[in-house]
């Protein structure tokens, strides 16, 4: 039997994401209406032979993460020019075979020496990127935050970053505003279709609207789209599409969704990247976050004025001890806080992740708030139980096991 590799080498790498991009939107539709909150999956019938002459027929899953890989492993290995077309029919040999494929670079032989807290980091990273397709929810509350930071509270101190609206003016010739409201319309095409430029304006576009035209949606899948040479020359390997979620076909030069779900991952986190890719461009990557990391406290500080009295929370002073940012006294314990922006590696957030990426994230982030969070417990002279919590501005599930694991380690 061929390996997935020699498999889709034979297949039309348009057609063959635009196949599974579309499984992509039914999966997502299947999810967001199924009545299990987890379960972005499909299965797909598989005929088999047992001992060698009894047919049968199998079930074998697509999980909505293994499609933007097998978009890659067919941009690699084939182009718009091989003869076969996928079908519904050989799509369960596809799959069958990519299970294969998966299985083979699962990184075994690293999990075989792997201690306990070395395990924990490595499902870390696999959770991270399963987390966000398992979670539509995720979505919104991380462009609402995002937006909130960057844009719409007036409680938030953003003189450290130059105006979001000069950035997108630069980049699209958009107010942020009108930025934003394309990536919607984008996002809300690409629910339609995988090829969302292949609508008819007329479908969006109301008489006399001045922003939602197909030349002004063009110029932002534009920003976000690839070729398929810059796919293969990428260091980020298929991990390129979390920040590029559109390739431009080779023979016909469509602007083509891997898949919906990172379209929609493109929109929750598209603000926050836009400008800070912008500082990193400009060589002023650290001043960004330095400023990001200031704008997060406010976010905290506002969070704490909201819910909490006036006396409850505390900013902590600083001193030649590093410390922690905040506290929280109520009558019978004393809750300190760690604040943390900094963000997980993209290398690291994979079914395969690179671990040394999360090795670095834990030496900038996790150690140092962990001794943050102790000299501040220690400098503490009550008699109230100190409960410490860190608090990461990126969403990670499974973030307090990974914290005492890799402490005990």
């Amino acid at each position: 039997m061929k390996d997935f590799e020699s498999f889709v080498k034979t297949y039309s790498t348009r057609d063959f994401i635009y196949f599974f991009s579309q499984k992509s939107i039914e999966i997502y539709k299947e999810h967001i209406h199924s009545s299990k909150k987890f379960g972005c999956s499909m299965m797909f019938p598989l005929e088999s032979f047992q001992y060698g002459f009894f047919r049968r027929t199998t079930n074998v899953m697509l999980l909505a993460w293994d499609i933007p890989n097998m978009a890659y492993l067919s941009i690699i290995n084939a182009n718009d020019y091989r003869k076969n077309i996928m079908t519904e029919e050989m799509a369960g040999i596809g799959v069958n075979l990519y299970r294969g494929y998966e299985n083979k670079y699962s990184g075994s032989e690293y999990l075989k020496n792997a201690r306990l807290p070395d395990l924990h980091k490595y499902v870390m990273g696999m959770s991270y990127e399963q987390f966000k397709y398992e979670n539509p929810e995720w979505v919104y509350q991380n462009f609402n935050r995002n937006y909130h930071i960057l844009i719409g509270s007036l409680s938030i101190n953003r003189d450290g970053l130059v105006d979001a609206n000069m950035i997108t003016k630069e980049i699209f010739e958009f107010t942020v505003e009108e930025t934003l409201a394309l990536e919607w319309a984008v996002l809300w095409l690409c629910y339609n279709c995988p090829f969302p430029l292949s609508l008819p304006e007329k479908v969006y576009r109301k008489k006399d609207e001045r922003i939602l035209t197909k030349n002004n949606i063009e110029r932002i899948i534009d920003y976000y789209s690839v070729t398929y040479e810059q796919v293969r020359k990428s260091p980020l390997g298929k991990q390129i599409f979390y920040s590029k979620p559109f390739v431009i076909t080779q023979k016909k030069r469509e602007k083509l969704a891997v898949s919906i779900y990172l379209v929609q991952m493109m929109l929750a986190d598209g603000l926050y990247w836009l400008i800070r890719d912008y500082y990193h461009n400009n060589q002023k990557g650290q001043v960004f976050v330095n400023a990001f990391g200031e704008m997060f406290e406010d976010y905290f500080e506002e969070l704490m004025g909201e819910y909490l009295k006036n006396g409850f929370w505390h900013k902590i002073p600083e001193n030649k001890k590093k410390s922690a940012d905040y506290y929280v006294e109520f009558e019978k314990a004393v809750f300190i806080f760690e604040l943390k922006s900094g963000m997980l590696g993209i290398g690291a957030k994979q079914q395969t992740p690179n671990v040394d990426l999360i090795d670095i994230f834990y030496k900038r982030n996790i150690e140092k708030a962990y001794k943050q969070l102790k000299n501040s417990e220690l400098e503490y002279k009550g008699d109230k139980p100190v409960i410490k919590i860190f608090l990461l501005y990126e969403s990670m599930p499974s973030n307090t096991q990974m914290i005492i694991l890799f402490m005990i380690s």
